[in-house]
């Protein structure tokens, strides 16, 4: 597998993807930099409350992120759900306190930011950016591919940070992508692509987005369901096409859509499922309800993995030996995490290989 094949995932700062990342095999991780994000503090709905301070919900970002990357592979974080107008208790900022705790465990963190972000943010991040030196990553949101005043916002935004395009990656990030919105998608790509100042000299330039729902509740129990990977057919079609000033890395939400769900917890109803990448589509292998039927169905629910033409076989990467080994009752049937983290070794292995292969 070639190691100059890049690849930008856009996971959760949570259990089951910092879990995927640590069991990757070393000649897949430094194929990749991964995008972080750090979820939204979780709301207690019985309470209408915060579940827990800022200070405790930031507390290990580094840690996790330490032990499941290490020292020596670079990763990029994003504070996008986090609120602008949180502080911890020492009244620094979200930003300060998380790349303060990391210099401590010499993590390469480089920090995200968007047009959008607040001056508070973007001070924090400019002081990072000089005390770090590994300079930002600039995400470009929807929004942004129609604005007029991309270029000059873009010129102004890496003058107030003082880096300039050869110290900053620059994301392109359309979200979600639906099937029948392609052809115009690629479209103001292209035309971003055009205004961006510089586009050659940018450290890395990446595109990403999803096809990944919201939600899987539409899909029908006890059946097999496949959804389109728009994203790769987004990104082939534009590594494709005659006249691209720049080809983009590639780049996704892994297993995940762009938005954290809102969802009291206490009415949620998620059921046993398996999200299995495959060439152009996740196959969703999916039981019933975890609240009526239990975890014991993920027994089942992976007999069934096994049985589609897409499943790579166990030794493809941890969370196929995890399948198989569930599949024959020699592993435990697990909880949600653990199938966030079976789907995501999965696909980082599975679209590593392929971006490796990919003609």
């Amino acid at each position: 597998m070639a190691k100059q094949v890049r690849y930008l995932p856009i996971l959760w700062a949570k259990d089951g993807e910092y879990g995927a990342v640590r069991q990757l095999p070393s000649e897949i991780r430094e194929c990749m930099t991964p995008l972080l994000e750090i979820p939204p503090v979780p709301w207690n709905y019985a309470e209408d409350r915060p579940d827990r301070t800022i200070d405790q919900h930031l507390e290990k970002i580094a840690s996790r992120i330490h032990k499941a990357r290490g020292i020596h592979d670079p990763v990029l974080l994003d504070f996008e759900w986090i609120d602008p107008a949180e502080r911890l208790t020492d009244d620094s900022h979200p930003v300060t306190y998380v790349f303060r705790r990391a210099r401590r465990l010499d993590i390469k963190l480089v920090p995200v930011v968007t047009l959008g972000r607040d001056a508070a943010y973007r001070t924090a991040v400019g002081a990072t950016v000089r005390r770090d030196g590994r300079g930002a990553c600039l995400r470009l949101q929807p929004d942004d591919l129609t604005d007029r005043q991309v270029s000059s916002k873009i010129t102004d935004l890496l003058k107030d940070l003082s880096i300039t395009p050869q110290m900053t990656d620059l994301l392109v990030d359309v979200r979600g992508i639906d099937a029948g919105t392609l052809e115009r998608t690629g479209a103001l790509v292209r035309e971003v692509s055009e205004a961006i100042p510089q586009l050659n000299a940018w450290r890395s330039f990446a595109l990403a987005g999803t096809g990944f729902p919201n939600t899987l509740a539409g899909l029908p129990p006890q059946d097999i369901s496949c959804i389109a990977r728009t994203e790769w057919a987004l990104w082939r079609r534009l590594s494709r096409q005659r006249g691209m000033r720049r080809v983009p890395i590639f780049g996704d939400y892994g297993i995940s859509s762009p938005a954290p769900p809102d969802v009291d917890p206490r009415i949620m109803q998620p059921s046993a499922s398996v999200r299995y990448t495959s060439d152009n589509e996740w196959v969703v292998v999916k039981g019933r309800n975890l609240k009526d039927h239990g975890y014991v169905q993920f027994h089942d629910v992976c007999q069934r993995v096994l049985r589609v033409p897409e499943y790579s076989g166990r030794d493809f990467s941890w969370g196929d030996r995890y399948i198989y080994d569930c599949a024959n009752r020699r592993a435990s049937r697990g909880n949600l995490t653990t199938w966030r983290k079976v789907g995501t070794s999965h696909h980082l292995t599975f679209v590593v290989d392929q971006l490796a292969n990919a003609a």
